[in-house]
């Protein structure tokens, strides 16, 4: 059965108001402004009037009602479920005592709950107990139930016999007819009424008015339903639950079983089974006066609606979030992040109110266009400490910024502090807003203006942090701080290993070069010494006439001269190499020193104790520069001791006599060439014949040298340098990758907090190598020279193998196969082939191996993707949603008022419905949320707890209108010509009345 069918009928005609100009005058003012709040309900309380179980035994009337009324206010019971068998005879008489008498004053309401026993029996042998709770807001019900009642039938002996007082009577004495009183019939009555489910089930069908206005509860022990045989009752225990709207039970077993929480039996099948989910709820039952309000082990039941019937239908569309059973309601934890009340003061005439108390759960503000919505939440907003922005467009008080001058706002908040600010003043003055605000034209801009999702990464970066411990912020005040320093160290490693392979790729070059001109040496040595052998041969023709012991003395000098030319050029590059060496020793003096002092002015920042500092600083060996001067200035005076400038007083290590010096021998030399000959023509020929065999010997010996040096060291440097910058390439990888964890780790509270989320729709954080391939392919095209043949071949050669082999080897981040794959590019790519047969005349090998060996296409990502689409690609819709989502549920630990504005303008119903509700509805259960908003499930898909309704009106001869706030619960409905808040929702937010129907059908079978 449809539990409520009637009464959600006129509700959706009540919704069905024409369009008109909504004015405050047209709302029901509500009992309850804050709207729905947690209450202490008990709906199981008997009365002396009840006839079964002996209840309140000796105790008069006028006895109980005055300890019930002191039970009831010392235990903060708001309402009670007067509860009889078969009647309602004591609720009647304590009605007629509040009403009539005064009585019960801190009691909200009285529900009449008649409790029957109907048939099946249990499986010890006694009947199930069915309740009826009726609603009393009709000033009529108390005759219209007596009437319906008297239409329930039991039949006996032939004869039928309605449930009043005369016929139960009637009813007792045809059984027998020795009752002392009809007082004793009336009990035996009672005691005997026991129809059967099917016949209470069609006389409610048959009760029109009654059904409409009644809940059915059904007990769950052993009286109950759980009392039912396991053995062929199945089909009873189904039906009888379709039946009833919830059970009586205050265990918690029961509760997570009715709800659909258990396993084996998930929400679909308790629906398919019982035809919606069913709240628990709990009574004390009380049949004396010790145990009135007290059930056992503290099992209260809280409500967390109005004290109205129509706030116990609200257990009903919410199960799991509008009852509770235990010993004190659920709430927040912090009443310091609390907005109590909003109060205003020299308003100038532009609030009719002024203190507007809040609900601590979600906060609705609704309301036609220019009604005052974005007010409220931006005076609160200012009132916490949120400047407001002098150049928003919808911004409250930049529009009225004229006439709000000296307008006081004040927050009272939930431990009784108070904070207020004056417009138009800078904002309440506090290190970190009291609340967090997201405007209108913000979350506008997140959503639609921020093309690139930069701001919207931001603002998620921003929770994140929020999300880190005092110990992992570091000190840092932002994440983007916090991100910079730990990158600091890895991005300056990373352009260090740029400038190394800079350098290699400089001194490969070089290396490549000489090697290059191996064969040319080989060559030009081969034909010296040709040329050496033609010279020789014309010797003996030019030695006829000359003087052999003189000529052979000036082959001797000749060839010491060159020996001595040779130990000068030895000792001369020598002496280059310590002179290198001391001026690299003393960069890398200076360096370390910079980078010294960099580290000790970071280790005072972070207040070091000076003895550490003063030991960061290496011991340098002073006596290393020294002996390095020595060893240049011992080079510079052998060499000018060779050359005989200067004399040589001390032993050089040098078997050479002091005579033996380019000055002596080169004298004596002249003096041999004088005498080698008389006729000069001779002499001449002869010395310069010998001249060039003794030029062309050296340049060989230069050459051999050279080749060999060729052949051995250098084409071992060759070999080493190419190594090394591979693995310096590598390295690069190996940082890359370290920063990669170092991001992980920095990003993992937040993803820890999206895998709790088990959202359908998932944020995750990309952590990886973001490759701009296509960009450095694009720089190879400047080198080619298209009128060589293959350059097209070539090029799409290249391209294929970097996407198809490099890319994902890069992307994989893998050091091993990276290795593999570049290896196998260099090889496939051939720079000196490359600079030879493909490129243009003005490039040169060091650009090819920079290109080659660049990293600047490579870099670290982080993003942050929805489900499974970068920011920057979401429609302005879902960015919407991911920036809610955040806010809702990643910003767990910020406990602060959450203050939004409008957030669903780029939104259609369904987003709203599907990917925001279910976020809203667990965010309110640990922070207070304050939403303005035209979208219908915002407000009762979300079950909001308050709903304040926006009015204004304005004059012609007013500057500015007057605004109103009128607030309730959605359960407030309207009378006679009166709109509740719920008729309020309907008219004001299209698309209200499906919203509604939507929600109370949300876990029951489609009706």
């Amino acid at each position: 059965m449809n539990p409520g069918k009637s009464f959600q009928s006129s509700l959706y005609d009540m919704c069905r108001y024409p369009t008109i100009d909504f004015e405050a005058s047209s709302l029901l003012i509500s009992s309850y402004p804050i709207g729905s709040q947690w209450r202490r309900w008990d709906l199981h309380v008997h009365t002396p009037c009840s006839q079964l179980g002996n209840p309140f035994s000796g105790i008069e009337w006028n006895k109980y009602v005055d300890e019930l009324e002191f039970a009831a206010e010392s235990s903060g019971i708001a309402v009670i479920g007067v509860t009889d068998y078969m009647s309602i005879d004591g609720y009647e008489r304590l009605f007629i005592a509040k009403e009539e008498n005064g009585r019960l004053k801190n009691v909200s309401l009285l529900i009449p709950n008649i409790e029957f026993r109907i048939m099946p029996n249990t499986e010890t042998g006694k009947a199930l107990n069915l309740h009826l709770l009726i609603d009393p807001s009709d000033p009529d019900h108390i005759t219209k139930i007596k009437r319906s009642l008297k239409n329930l039938k039991f039949h006996y002996k032939g004869e039928s016999y309605g449930c009043s007082r005369d016929e139960l009577i009637e009813f007792a004495r045809k059984q027998r007819n020795d009752f002392e009183n009809d007082d004793c019939a009336y009990r035996c009555g009672i005691e005997q009424f026991k129809p059967d489910r099917t016949d209470l089930k069609n006389w409610l069908d048959k009760e029109a008015w009654l059904r409409s206005n009644c809940l059915i509860g059904i007990a769950n022990g052993n009286d109950g339903i759980s009392g039912l045989p396991l053995d062929g009752f199945g089909a009873v225990r189904d039906e009888m639950l379709c039946l009833c709207d919830f059970v009586f039970s205050g265990s918690q077993r029961d509760r997570e079983h009715y709800l659909g929480r258990k396993s084996g039996f998930p929400p679909e099948e308790i629906i398919r089974q019982y035809g919606s989910l069913k709240p628990c709820i709990h009574g004390s039952d009380a049949h004396n006066i010790e145990k009135l309000f007290k059930p056992d082990n503290e099992r209260f039941c809280w409500i967390k609606s109005d004290p109205t019937f129509q706030g116990l239908r609200q257990i009903l569309w919410e199960p799991e979030t509008r009852v509770h059973i235990g010993p004190v309601p659920p709430q927040l934890t912090d009443q310091s992040q609390l907005i109590r009340c909003i109060s205003f003061s020299d308003t100038k005439g532009w609030f009719t109110q002024e203190n507007i108390e809040l609900n601590a759960g979600l906060v609705a503000v609704i309301g036609e266009k220019g009604a005052g919505k974005t007010a409220i939440a931006e005076l609160a907003a200012f009132a916490a400490g949120v400047s407001w922005d002098k150049k928003s467009q919808s911004s409250f008080i930049t529009k009225g910024q004229p006439y709000l001058s000296d307008v006081k706002v004040q927050l009272e908040w939930g431990n009784g502090s108070v904070t207020s600010a004056t417009l138009l003043d800078q904002p309440h003055s506090v290190p970190l807003p009291l609340v967090r605000y997201l405007s209108q034209d913000f979350v506008e801009r997140l959503c639609s203006s921020d093309h690139e999702g930069r701001e919207l990464q931001k603002a998620i970066e921003d929770v994140v942090f929020t999300r880190l411990d005092s110990i992992q912020k570091e000190g840092y005040s932002s994440f983007s701080e916090l991100r910079k320093a730990r990158e600091t160290a890895s991005v300056r490693r990373r352009e260090n290993f740029r400038g190394e392979i800079a350098t290699l790729n400089k001194e490969i070059e070089r290396l490549y070069q000489a090697i290059s001109q191996r064969q040319l040496k080989v060559d030009s040595k081969n034909e010296v010494e040709k040329q050496i052998e033609d010279l020789k041969k014309q010797l003996p023709d030019a030695t006829q006439f000359v003087d052999q012991a003189i000529f052979e003395q000036l082959q001797e000098q000749q060839s010491l001269l060159a020996g001595i030319e040779k130990d000068i050029a030895a000792k001369t590059r020598i002496r280059r190499a310590i002179e290198d060496v001391k001026q690299s020793y003393s960069l890398l003096k200076s360096k370390v020193e910079s980078e010294v002092k960099e580290i000790q002015e970071k280790l005072e920042e972070i207040e070091t104790k000076k003895d550490l500092i003063d030991r960061i600083p290496p011991k340098w060996d002073e006596t290393v520069e020294k002996s390095l001067k020595i060893m240049i200035q011992t080079i510079d005076s052998n060499i000018n001791k060779l050359k005989g400038s200067e004399k040589d007083d001390t032993e050089n290590g040098d078997d050479r006599t002091n005579s033996q010096t380019i000055l002596t021998v080169t004298k004596l030399i002249g003096e041999l060439k004088e005498k080698v000959s008389e006729d000069e023509e001779r002499r001449k020929r002869l010395l310069d014949l010998q001249k060039q065999i003794s030029e062309r010997m050296g340049t060989v010996e230069r050459l051999e040298m050279e080749i060999t040096n060729l052949d051995t060291r250098v084409k071992q440097q060759f070999l080493q340098k190419q190594t090394q910058r591979l693995e310096i390439y590598l390295e690069f990888f190996s940082a890359l990758n370290e920063d990669e964890e170092g991001l992980r780790d920095l990003y993992a509270p937040i993803q820890q907090a999206i895998e709790k989320l088990e959202m359908d729709r998932k944020f995750e954080i990309f952590v990886g190598y973001q490759i701009d391939f296509r960009e450095w392919l694009k720089n190879i095209g400047r080198f080619f020279d298209r009128r060589h043949t293959g350059v097209d071949e070539k090029r799409i050669e290249i391209e294929k193998f970097v996407e198809l082999s490099l890319v994902s080897a890069w992307k994989k981040g893998e050091i091993e196969e990276i290795k593999t794959k570049f290896e196998e590019f260099v090889k496939l790519f051939d720079a000196e082939n490359f600079l030879e047969n493909f490129a243009s005349q003005k490039t040169t090998l060091v650009e090819l191996y920079d290109w080659m060996f660049s990293t600047d296409h490579i870099s670290l990502s982080y993003k942050i993707r929805y489900n499974e689409t970068e920011l920057e690609y979401l429609s302005p819709g879902t960015r919407g949603i991911a920036l809610l989502i955040l806010y809702l549920l990643m910003d767990e630990d910020d406990t602060r008022p959450l203050i939004i504005d409008q957030p669903e303008g780029n939104l259609d119903n369904s987003s709203v419905y599907n990917q925001l509700v279910p976020y809203i509805r667990e965010a309110k259960k640990r922070r207070q949320i304050i939403l303005i908003t035209h979208n219908p499930n915002l407000v009762v898909a979300t079950d909001a707890e308050q709903v304040i309704i926006a009015t204004s009106v304005r004059s012609s001869s007013q500057r500015y209108p007057i605004i109103e706030y009128n607030s309730g619960s959605l359960e407030h409905i309207g009378k006679d010509d009166h709109l509740g808040v719920r008729e309020a929702v309907c008219l004001l937010l299209e698309g209200g009345e499906p919203a509604f129907k939507e929600r109370e059908n949300r876990y029951a079978l489609s009706k």
